[in-house]
């Protein structure tokens, strides 16, 4: 038939790429919030868990680089704690016990705390240093002859990998000992892995993450 324009034929890969750049970025990249899963937020051009400052993450969770994490050694009850510690401004602490005053005494005995992690973390941070200084202090006044330090993880991750992380957390409590005045001659570490993990969630994996000392 004469006198009949030919139109020009859109490829399906050019109407692809005009279709996406209609409905903005791909995700995680981002320009807006509606750019994002629920309950993420667009920040600095990525879809991101939260937003630095602000209260995006629940109770015992910290926003870092963009996810919210768990606060080591958080705890909102005396549930959050192991055995023989209660919960005293969000941190789990030893349990003060009462005692009937009957007269003048010798200095109380000092005892070695258990330390937290953050996840797949094994630096010395935060209040974990205070509370490693503290059972230095306790272990050169009482002249404890020897101290085991077992490392443990949370259940995520495999048996591997996490007597490695175990071991390594063990062995970095070990150095920040000696460095605060413990003889090494002292200190035997060892990593229970995840063998010993008992929590189910966040909360409870939070617990999961620690070193514990035990004099011999």
């Amino acid at each position: 038939m004469t006198g009949r324009r030919d139109i020009p034929r859109i490829s399906a890969f050019a109407l692809a790429l005009l279709t996406a750049a209609c409905g903005g970025p791909e995700y995680p990249n981002c320009d807006n919030d509606e750019h994002c899963h629920e309950g993420e937020y667009c920040v600095n051009g990525q879809c991101q868990q939260c937003r630095p400052g602000e209260n995006d993450c629940g109770p015992g969770q910290q926003c870092v680089d963009g996810r919210c994490d768990s606060i080591p050694g958080w705890c909102g009850s005396g549930s959050d704690c192991p055995g023989g510690q209660e919960c005293v401004d969000n941190r789990c602490v030893a349990q003060q016990t009462s005692t009937v005053d009957t007269g003048p005494v010798g200095p109380t005995q000092c005892s070695m705390q258990t330390i937290y992690f953050g996840y797949d973390q094994s630096d010395i941070t935060g209040g974990a240093g205070n509370t490693l200084e503290s059972n230095a202090r306790c272990i050169n006044e009482r002249d404890i002859p020897h101290v085991t330090i077992t490392g443990h993880c949370d259940p995520r991750g495999t048996e591997e990998y996490n007597l490695a992380l175990g071991d390594r957390r063990a062995r970095s409590v070990q150095s920040y000992m000696q460095r605060l005045g413990v003889d090494n001659g002292r200190m035997t570490t060892r990593s229970m892995g995840e063998e010993m993990a008992r929590g189910s969630n966040e909360s409870t994996w939070s617990q999961d993450r620690r070193v514990e000392f035990e004099e011999r």
